[in-house]
């Protein structure tokens, strides 16, 4: 079993979508998914040693830093938990970690970064406890200090559209009523989103079918398919080969459980 426990901070809800805290609680010594791409970056910070290894290649695993950068990625990868770890993570919307950064973010695409490295002498460890209540409100109290508005009026405008439409709104639209060239507009993502507005759109239509689908199990694969504004099932399944690297069946039947928690947060 997985405990998990998300708050939304009312302060700034603009520009932190969720603050969470997960524990793992099952009986089994080791527990493993494949983690598919979201569309957000996130700070997580584990609580407990040596509990979480990321697969990088077939026959290597490397332990995951006490507090990390996991920036945007564009395929999945395993991550493998130990009983009882516990872990808080800040996730903050497509566009919005470079508030607290102020530098391009595709520099930081399927990245795994110790945020010591990234954020020298960051406060983040002062605030945080074994009561994630406490610490939900204290995260968000020490980030309403930290984070600054230096966003861009076309992003803004975008991502709004992007997310309210879970990824379904056409990019060309978006590009015309902005009045920027196809590559500025495509330039800007990638420092302020780190992918392309056509990329990001892909993996949120993908994660909104694997939410509804949770949401409708009696729903067959393909009316799933068309309220995530998928055309037809071939759509549907080259998009799982792209971000989850098996058919819908086999994803489903793996009982993903990170995975189907955070494609809806």
């Amino acid at each position: 079993m997985i405990l998990f426990k998300n708050y939304t901070p009312v302060t700034i809800s603009k520009l932190v979508k969720s603050i969470w805290y997960m524990e793992l609680t099952i009986d089994d010594p080791v527990y493993e998914e494949e983690i598919i791409p979201d569309g957000h970056h996130e700070l997580i910070f584990y609580l407990t040693a040596s509990c979480s290894q990321r697969q990088v290649d077939t026959n290597t695993w490397l332990e995951e830093p006490y507090a990390l950068l996991a920036g945007q990625t564009t395929e999945c990868y395993r991550l493998k938990m130990f009983a009882g770890a516990k872990l808080y993570g800040i996730r903050f919307f497509p566009h919005t970690l470079y508030h607290l950064l102020n530098f391009p973010l595709h520099s930081l695409n399927a990245a795994v970064l110790p945020l010591d490295e990234l954020l020298p002498g960051h406060g983040f460890w002062n605030h945080i406890t074994d009561n994630p209540e406490q610490t939900f409100q204290n995260i968000e109290n020490y980030l309403a200090d930290l984070l600054k508005a230096t966003s861009n009026p076309y992003i803004e405008y975008s991502l709004g559209q992007i997310l309210n439409s879970s990824g379904t709104i056409a990019v060309g639209d978006l590009i015309k009523k902005s009045g920027v060239t196809p590559k500025h507009y495509d330039d800007l993502f990638k420092k302020y989103v780190g992918i392309t507005p056509k990329y990001l759109c892909a993996i949120l239509k993908f994660n909104f079918f694997i939410s509804y689908k949770k949401s409708y199990p009696e729903k067959t694969l393909t009316e799933c398919a068309y309220e995530a504004g998928y055309y037809d099932q071939s759509h549907l399944i080259k998009s799982f080969y792209q971000f989850a690297r098996m058919s819908p069946g086999k994803y489903f039947g793996s009982n993903p459980i990170i995975g189907q928690q955070f494609a809806g947060l």
